[in-house]
C-alpha cells in the first residue's frame, strides 16, 4: 500500500517560505519601480525601457508573486488538512 500525506513541519516551512518570497518580489518590484521612476532618464532608450518595464517587467513580476501567495495558500491547506485527518 502507498504512503500517503505530509509532513506538517515540512510543509509549514514550505508555506512560509513561499509567502516570504512573494512578500520580497512585491517589495522589490515596487523599490524598482520607484527608482525608475525617480531616476532622471531621457531619450528613447529611456521610453523603450520604461514602456517595457511598466507594460511587461512589473506585470511578471507581480503574477510571480502572486502565484507564490496562491501557492502558499494551498500548501496551508494541505497541512491543515493533515492535521486534521491524523488528530480525528
Amino acid at each position: 500500500m502507498p504512503k500517503l500525506g505530509l509532513d506538517p513541519e515540512a510543509l509549514t516551512a514550505l508555506q512560509r517560505q513561499l509567502k516570504a518570497d512573494a512578500d520580497a518580489i512585491k517589495s522589490l518590484t515596487a523599490k524598482l519601480d520607484g527608482l525608475l521612476k525617480s531616476a532622471w532618464w531621457e531619450g528613447p532608450d529611456a521610453t523603450r525601457f520604461r514602456g517595457e518595464w511598466d507594460g511587461n517587467h512589473k506585470g511578471q513580476l507581480a503574477r510571480i508573486s502572486a502565484e507564490l501567495d496562491t501557492a502558499a495558500k494551498h500548501v496551508a491547506t494541505n497541512v491543515a488538512q493533515q492535521q486534521q485527518a491524523s488528530s480525528g
